[in-house]
């Protein structure tokens, strides 16, 4: 079977017990873990892919500060697009077939869980940070079940644990 190439990442950060946010929206629960010198692999993971994506809120929420990359910004309303970034109101399953290139899923939880459920992610990057929030956004919507298989694991300063996987076929 021929292997495609071109791969859709989910590379992200989620507290210990699975939220991307906290109940807010808020992601400064990774701010001392930014600030504290380590880049996690995300310097050369970013070498590695050509596409960004991300759903309009992460969008609005944080911009779209991705030099030399093509970016996506999924919308459930007609945008008009602009010379860097591409606003998207299509299905994904056709979408992610046009894409060339690795692509990283940036977020926010609704497009990635969307792309999940047609199986349309093939590598996963998370990154564990040591804080239970109780609440919050979740990394993956309930009843989600994907098998995949482990590649890797690699333990950072803090008690920061990364682990990768692919998805099983």
């Amino acid at each position: 079977m021929k292997q495609n190439k071109n791969k859709i990442i989910l590379y992200i950060a989620t507290s210990l017990d699975g939220f991307i946010a906290n109940k807010t929206g808020l992601v400064d629960f990774l701010d001392k873990y930014n600030d504290s010198g380590e880049d996690y692999g995300y310097y050369k993971f970013l070498d590695s892919i050509q596409n960004v994506i991300l759903g309009n809120t992460t969008y609005k929420e944080f911009g779209a500060p991705y030099k030399d990359k093509k970016i996506f910004v999924f919308s459930k309303t007609k945008q008009k697009n602009t010379k860097e970034i591409t606003f998207v109101n299509e299905d994904i399953v056709q979408f992610s077939k046009k894409l060339q290139g690795n692509t990283w899923m940036v977020g926010g939880a609704s497009i990635f869980n969307e792309f999940l459920k047609h199986n349309l992610i093939d590598k996963f990057i998370i990154t564990v940070i040591p804080v239970i929030l109780g609440k919050g956004i979740p990394l993956f919507n309930e009843g989600t079940e994907k098998k995949l298989s482990l590649i890797n694991v690699k333990s950072y300063n803090f008690g920061v644990v990364q682990v990768k996987y692919i998805k099983k076929n």
